[in-house]
């Protein structure tokens, strides 16, 4: 079924849906593209899917290739569910048009790129994210647009490293709103959550002022997390289920 996909990409990394503790119904795919080995990013495209090459023509390489690689983790996790669909392809606030019945989430970095997809009978919102690691030299320039030094503290404990801790940090909120951005439809700054409390494969983060009518300040939203050498992959499923924290 993944010939043409295979042929071009060989590095899937499996069963990390299983270290995150992931819930068994949410598909996640995890892709560590070759950007050293000269593949270029048009040979993953399928034949014959013109909307798709039509929206990843006009950019850079660099720019399509993380594109391209998020839309096939996204349709190797839709195929994982027993949904054969296209690409999701961006619409409305450039967010991923996912099939009828499926949520879905998309991120990528500059060699890692990752997708969630899951039934929207048992979910109603996941929020997935990589991020590379922050170098040293840029640490203190951002991190006071990240979060506040009592979160840092915060991460110290279960991350000694400020860069990884910071790292983390941007990574859990970029999940965050990922996950409640569709519901709320509110552009938020980084500031809008802290973390209040972090262990080894998760970590709490908590509303500081009120998204939406149904996410006032102080709701608690828990974030799994992994560390892939130097990136870090974050992730929130929010099943019907899960009550809103405050």
């Amino acid at each position: 079924m993944f010939s043409w996909l295979d042929h071009a990409v060989t590095a899937w990394i499996p069963d990390l849906g299983g270290l995150l503790e992931l819930p068994t119904d949410v598909r996640l795919t995890v892709l560590a593209f070759p950007i050293t080995l000269g593949i270029q990013a048009e040979a993953w495209l399928p034949q014959g899917n013109w909307a798709l090459q039509r929206m990843v023509k006009d950019m850079g390489t660099k720019r399509r290739r993380e594109f391209l690689a998020g839309r096939l983790c996204a349709y190797r996790s839709l195929l994982a569910m027993g949904v054969i669909s296209d690409f999701p392809l961006a619409a409305r606030d450039r967010l991923p048009v996912w099939p009828s019945g499926v949520l879905g989430s998309i991120s990528h970095c500059t060699s890692i790129a990752v997708a969630m997809a899951a039934p929207t009978s048992r979910f109603y919102a996941l929020g997935v994210d990589v991020e590379s690691l922050i170098s040293p030299s840029t640490v203190a320039d951002i991190q006071r647009s990240v979060g506040s030094d009592s979160e840092l503290i915060c991460l110290a404990g279960a991350i000694p490293c400020r860069a990884r801790a910071l790292t983390l940090l941007f990574s859990a909120k970029e999940a965050l709103y990922k996950a409640l951005y569709p519901l709320v439809r509110q552009f938020k700054d980084f500031h809008a959550a802290e973390i209040v409390d972090c262990e080894t494969k998760s970590l709490v983060l908590r509303l500081t002022e009120d998204w939406s009518e149904e996410w006032r300040c102080g709701a608690c939203v828990k974030v799994q997390y992994i560390w892939l050498n130097d990136e870090v992959l974050t992730a929130i499923c929010l099943p019907y289920a899960q009550p809103i924290h405050s």
